[in-house]
């Protein structure tokens, strides 16, 4: 067998059947240049992948980007089928070697990214993640991106700066504007922070996570009565939600009234019986009610010494959980 093409199908023929060591076989029969070998793996990989045998195709993949790591046509189909596959450090080291011949590829900075964030490299995933947006500024997806992983590693001014790029080229987006109100919650700006909070929930007032963050932030400022109209709300429609629950009982002890406080924690308790900081709430409360025995008896189920009585301390954990920042962080 001499033919280069004739080569190629009795490869791919062996590599289909997951017999890999028969493919290289077959390419070893003749000196076939590294160039062309590569490009014959490459092929392999990317008919692999597409009939499903994953492994062997990565197999095939590695064997290419080995032979012309150089090569951007070699590169290019290695790092789809590392990211395709899970091999996310191989599809990150395949984009840097595509970024070093297209430096300026604003895609290639957000695939980079996306695979570095998913092997958890977050300090590499942001350098690229802020390339690529700084290439694209008009690119949504990938200021949020930048932004979702900034805020992640806890640097809320430099995540802010790219939620604000992103709420300008979508201004109607409550999402964007909820994580902009707590980046500015976190550098200190209540005002601002909570006139977000509340835009997000006038534009999306069904959003739960919408709502459970402005109420936070109203309690936090002493907007007492405006956080108790939008929890209330919250309440009606999930009535088997124990942190909606939860935040009612603080609302409502906050505004003096105790007694409404502790029926709302009463009925977190009832739907999440094991959360030790609603025992503790609800310990408070009866100690303010002057019910010594049974306050004794809650702080004793708690895992924790007795807390303090206010809503001072508590990080808002509403921007992140359930949300599209998630897949944003890792999405490719």
């Amino acid at each position: 067998m001499s033919d280069i093409g004739e080569i190629r199908q009795s490869a791919i023929g062996a590599a289909s059947t997951g017999d890999l060591e028969t493919c290289r076989s077959y390419l070893g029969r003749l000196d076939v240049p590294n160039h062309e070998r590569a490009w014959i793996y490459c092929q392999l990989s990317e008919a692999l992948y597409h009939k499903g045998s994953h492994d062997v195709a990565v197999e095939c993949a590695r064997s290419a980007f080995d032979l012309q790591p150089e090569k951007e046509e070699i590169a290019n189909l290695c790092a789809w089928v590392f990211s395709n596959c899970g091999e996310h450090e191989e599809a990150a080291a395949a984009y840097e070697q595509l970024l070093a011949i297209r430096p300026y590829w604003a895609t290639g900075h957000r695939h980079a990214s996306g695979s570095f964030a998913a092997a958890g490299q977050l300090d590499r995933a942001i350098s690229h993640g802020r390339k690529a947006s700084d290439l694209e500024p008009h690119s949504f997806e990938f200021a949020l991106h930048a932004a979702c992983l900034l805020e992640t590693v806890g640097r809320p001014a430099q995540a802010a700066y790219y939620l604000v790029r992103a709420a300008a080229l979508d201004p109607a987006d409550a999402e964007v504007l909820r994580h902009l109100s707590a980046t500015l919650l976190a550098l200190e700006q209540s005002e601002q922070a909570v006139a977000l909070a509340l835009r997000a929930v006038a534009l999306a007032p069904a959003d739960r996570l919408n709502a459970l963050h402005a109420t936070e932030l109203l309690l936090r400022t002493n907007r007492y009565d405006e956080a108790a109209a939008i929890i209330l709300e919250v309440v009606d429609i999930h009535r088997q939600d124990p942190v909606a629950l939860r935040l009612l009982s603080a609302t409502q002890m906050l505004r003096g009234l105790t007694e409404d406080a502790l029926a709302a924690i009463d009925r977190a308790l009832d739907l999440s019986p094991e959360a030790a900081e609603y025992h503790l709430h609800r310990a408070n409360l009866l100690y303010r009610l002057g019910r010594l025995d049974e306050a004794a008896e809650g702080f004793s189920r708690s895992e924790h010494p007795r807390t303090t009585r206010n809503m001072a301390g508590r990080s808002s954990r509403y921007c992140t959980a359930g949300s599209k920042c998630s897949t944003a962080i890792t999405s490719f």
